[in-house]
């Protein structure tokens, strides 16, 4: 069933009981905070769920059916250790979304200057620890895409690791081993990682009935022309600058989808 619109009703339809939400609980044993989180339409629950509420507050399912559409929800179940990877995904995205700005800062500087302004300690430290924030933040959407069975989204997602893992190799081995065939290394590179990522994207694009149409389609419409200008090579710039609201968006599709997660926990433990 649509949210708001469900939420709404449910409110409706307690109130006219007389009943809190506290005493709704006791009547159909769903926790407070589902009830609360369902009447303020921030997640949909599954039908089960509904016709529990429902039940206790006299009313069946069928009879709503001609005000509102009814959608079955996918049926998947989130596990604990994939719910605690999501989390630790999001916490993480947000440090690696920042070290990205201390990344191109620096790098920026190397390409573009003769004075080498950091050790090698703090270069090698910064590459490694931004590797291991990105690794867990695509794990997030590693995740994802077995949860929803989005086969795309799971494949693309470990292919950009891969990729994004060969690219901060080949920045290491640059560090000590400078070389006049970077030029073609980052050639080559640009035309992968753009393949992915408009494989990414339209991974995410799959996300819609999940996440909701809008979220899904204007982040994969980021994503994809994101890709399609590092495939170009020579708008490889444009395309670092674009990589700037993806990384938002992704941040807040993984919010989406961790809130999804945690709202299918507590209908599966309730």
């Amino acid at each position: 069933m649509r949210q708001p619109e469900l939420g709404k009703l449910l409110t409706s339809l307690r109130n006219e009981k007389g009943l809190t939400q506290e005493e709704l609980v006791e009547k159909c044993n769903i926790s407070v905070r589902t009830i609360q989180r369902i009447e303020a339409g921030e997640v949909t629950p599954r039908s089960y769920t509904i016709k529990t509420i429902l039940a206790a507050l006299d009313h069946n399912l069928e009879t709503i059916k001609e005000a509102f559409s009814i959608e079955e929800p996918h049926d998947f179940k989130v596990s604990k250790s994939h719910f605690q990877v999501l989390n630790v995904a999001f916490i993480v995205g947000i440090i690696y979304f920042i070290l990205g700005f201390v990344e191109l800062y620096i790098d920026a500087d190397l390409e573009f200057s003769d004075n080498i302004k950091v050790s090698t300690a703090f270069y090698v430290s910064l590459k490694i620890v931004s590797f291991v924030t990105m690794l867990i933040f695509y794990a997030g959407f590693v995740i994802s895409g077995s949860i929803f069975k989005n086969y795309l989204l799971r494949i693309s997602a470990v292919l950009l690791i891969i990729l994004l893992g060969i690219g901060y190799a080949f920045d290491l081995y640059s560090w000590f081993q400078p070389s006049d065939s970077e030029d073609i290394f980052w050639v080559g590179f640009s035309i992968f990682i753009g393949c992915a990522f408009v494989l990414y994207g339209i991974g995410v694009l799959r996300l819609k009935k999940q996440v909701g149409m809008n979220l899904a389609a204007v982040s994969a419409i980021f994503i994809i022309i994101t890709g399609a200008t590092l495939i170009t090579v020579f708008l490889f710039v444009i395309g670092l600058f674009f990589l700037i609201p993806v990384s938002i968006l992704q941040l807040i599709l993984l919010y989406k989808i961790k809130e999804i997660a945690a709202n299918h926990l507590l209908s599966i433990d309730n």
